[in-house]
């Protein structure tokens, strides 16, 4: 078994962000991500802390705007109004738990084409599926993250591939990402029969559930890459879907969590966010 560690590319690309920020603050700008917290779930904590520690590195500025305890969902969406209409403020992310409390897809949707740098808005996703060739849209950050790290593991077109997990926020956009790249791809969840029969058959696998260590030897078989984008908690110790000890007899190559997918992301959400100021020509963006 080989841990594929995103370490390496995220301190390539921090290290280009960083001359990005630099020009962008010489300009006037000093680019700013917000994140909205609905949820008092620990792994959310951890996930913002992560994305705020990357965007400061790179000479950002970040803003936590936590409301995990509001009473109402329309309190929640007037604040969530507010906060994207700000000039100063130039992405906005939403953070809810693996169970979210209120309506993930409507709060997420009040989120601006030009502001959504998760990527995960109807009209970023609908031109994902789409995938016409002229247009413009961000790409959801963490199927992103997961394509960059297996990208250099195993060429992607003419592959079979298998994702388990059809989550809004990685397991469907991801499908259509690998589908898009050339490959041949099948989707497992809760539903899926013999399941283990069918990820052993893959060539590239993704998990993405967020059970932690609920996937076992019995998932996985010899010269598989497997991408983990899976997030949870065993007590207090972060772990990914895949229970990485139960591999160690196989000849595969597997991402660890933490240490894999994470870190990728949050260095994907900033790309985006560079994007979508420079897209703007540079400006603020306005109301």
């Amino acid at each position: 078994m080989k841990l594929i560690y995103s370490k390496e590319i995220v301190s390539q690309r921090k290290a280009a962000l960083t001359e990005a920020t630099r020009a962008l603050i010489a300009r006037g700008i000093t680019p700013k991500l917000a994140a909205v917290i609905c949820s008092a779930d620990p792994a959310v904590a951890s996930y913002v802390s992560v994305k705020r520690n990357h965007t400061e590195e790179v000479g950002g500025s970040f803003e936590v705007v936590d409301l995990s305890s509001s009473a109402t969902h329309a309190e929640v969406e007037g604040r969530m109004r507010s906060l994207c209409d700000r000039p100063d403020v130039h992405g906005v992310i939403l953070v809810m738990s693996s169970k979210p409390e209120m309506d993930e897809i409507d709060l997420t949707n009040l989120i601006p084409a030009r502001k959504d740098v998760d990527g995960l808005s109807a009209s970023n996703l609908g031109a994902l599926v789409q995938n016409g060739p002229h247009q413009m849209f961000t790409a959801p950050a963490t199927p992103r993250a997961c394509l960059i790290l297996a990208g250099p593991e195993a060429e992607l077109e003419g592959k079979r591939a298998v994702v388990i997990g059809r989550g809004r926020t990685v397991g469907r956009p991801l499908a259509n990402m690998l589908i898009s790249a050339g490959a041949t791809v099948t989707v497992c969840h809760s539903g899926t029969r013999d399941m283990p029969q069918i990820t052993r058959s893959a060539e590239i696998l993704f998990v993405a559930t967020g059970r932690p260590h609920h996937f076992g030897r019995e998932y996985f078989s010899d010269g598989q890459v497997i991408i983990d984008a899976g997030i949870g908690f065993i007590g207090d110790k972060l772990a990914g879907d895949v229970d990485i000890a139960a591999l160690a007899d196989l000849d595969v190559r597997v991402t660890p969590v933490p240490g894999g997918v994470g870190p990728l992301t949050s260095v994907v959400i900033l790309e985006n966010l560079l994007k979508l100021i420079e897209n703007r020509g540079g400006k603020a963006p306005t109301r």
